[in-house]
């Protein structure tokens, strides 16, 4: 969900927050930076939120209560269309290089703590790695479980741009109907697949921030 990014965008935090803290210089400083993206991102995943009900108000206004002239509409509908369709490309980039980024960040976390020759020093960093590391991977998860409710959600609002773009008409609206329904019943669990992520993505902004350690 950037201003009208879905939670997609969001990911992009994460090259941030790996390619930063990977060096030791000032990596505090590094992490606080990446705490307040992170959290502005989690602001940016409810705008996308709003987003999508932007769009489904504008399929329910089109579908249920079209004008004599419906193009303004449809031009409507099909405009956040675009937006979602733009976000889900986005996401898909950034969620592969979050995953190679991610990997790097921790392999450097491993070689830095092989360097550690206190054994409680190193004992106490690994049990913070693996903590950072689960956040992550809670991150991730959630990422998966917001794509797989995204899919459903944006290819049905495809069809019905793609079928009114070939018939719109009366009769071309009642045809996408049942496929307007269903993609508002698609919005349920991508509006809760939504806020989960959101709120990952502050609870890991949180845990870099030196203020809450």
């Amino acid at each position: 969900m950037k201003s009208n990014t879905l939670p997609f965008a969001a990911l992009a935090a994460f090259a941030v927050f790996t390619a930063g803290c990977a060096s030791s210089s000032s990596s505090y400083e590094k992490a606080g930076k990446t705490s307040t993206s992170l959290q502005e991102t989690a602001l940016n995943i409810d705008k996308g939120e709003a987003q999508i009900d932007t769009t489904l108000l504008a399929l329910s206004d089109l579908v249920n209560a079209p004008n004599q002239n419906i193009k303004p509409q449809f031009k409507t509908f099909e405009s956040a269309v675009e937006k979602l369709d733009s976000l889900s490309k986005d996401v898909s980039k950034q969620a592969l290089a979050m995953q190679a980024e991610g990997a790097a960040y921790f392999q450097q976390w491993d070689s830095d703590l092989a360097k550690i020759q206190n054994e409680h020093i190193r004992s106490r960093s690994t049990e913070r790695k693996n903590v950072v590391a689960a956040r992550f991977d809670r991150v991730r998860a959630s990422y998966v479980q917001t794509k797989d409710a995204f899919v459903p959600f944006m290819s049905r609002l495809s069809d019905v741009r793609t079928a009114l773009s070939a018939d719109l008409t009366g009769e071309g609206l009642t045809s996408v109907k049942s496929t307007a329904d269903q993609a508002k019943r698609d919005a349920v669990p991508l509006r809760e697949a939504l806020s989960q992520l959101s709120s990952d993505f502050r609870v890991l902004g949180l845990s870099l921030s030196s203020s809450s350690q």
